[in-house]
């Protein structure tokens, strides 16, 4: 899943939105001196990704795409979720997304333990709206464009934009059948830590 995602899911568990964006950057094993709500967030935005990558219906979606796409399948899936997200948004959740995005640019406030990479991420998020452009294919295609400008090599994450309209019914049924599991996985993990 992609950060609105993220986003989303630590709001419906009631955890912390910073520790869900945390996750994208700690590696390895969590630092037991971080606040304890960011460890947490941490551990829920791990164990979201891999619920998610071992999903039948990710799954599914991702082996869908031809070659050179698939392998960068589970990048395409990421982003294309947090379309279908903001598309459907009404269905998972009681405010707008604009009132959400709003409310969650307040609560992320740059924090000493966040990495420096969190808090350009975190500006770049408010001053470009990035949440709100998920809510179209063009918004999807140039953060898959972003995306690819963190790889060494270039990668086929350019040239999707007909992939993405020639699976996105695919995509689509395969979000809607799993999202609700999602959240409920979530819900039921949080509780139990």
């Amino acid at each position: 899943m992609n950060y609105l995602a993220h986003l989303h899911l630590a709001h419906i568990s009631h955890t912390s939105l910073a520790g869900a964006l945390l996750g994208e950057y700690a590696k390895g094993q969590i630092d037991t001196q971080l606040a304890p709500e960011l460890q947490l967030g941490i551990r829920l935005h791990r164990q979201i990704d891999s619920f998610t990558d071992a999903h039948p219906l990710h799954l599914g979606a991702v082996q869908a795409m031809p070659s050179p796409f698939r392998r960068y399948g589970g990048i395409i899936m990421d982003m294309m979720f947090d379309h279908f997200l903001a598309r459907f948004w009404h269905r998972y959740h009681e405010q707008t997304l604009q009132d959400f995005i709003d409310g969650a640019h307040r609560q992320l406030i740059p924090d000493a333990q966040w990495p420096g990479a969190m808090v350009t991420l975190v500006a770049r998020m408010q001053q470009y709206q990035l949440l709100a452009s998920y809510q179209t294919l063009d918004g999807i295609s140039l953060a898959l464009s972003r995306i690819d400008q963190r790889f060494r090599r270039p990668t086929p994450l350019p040239q999707c934009a007909p992939l993405l309209h020639d699976h996105y019914h695919d995509m689509e049924q395969a979000f809607l059948g799993f999202y609700p599991e999602l959240m409920e996985f979530v819900i039921a993990k949080a509780r139990e830590a």
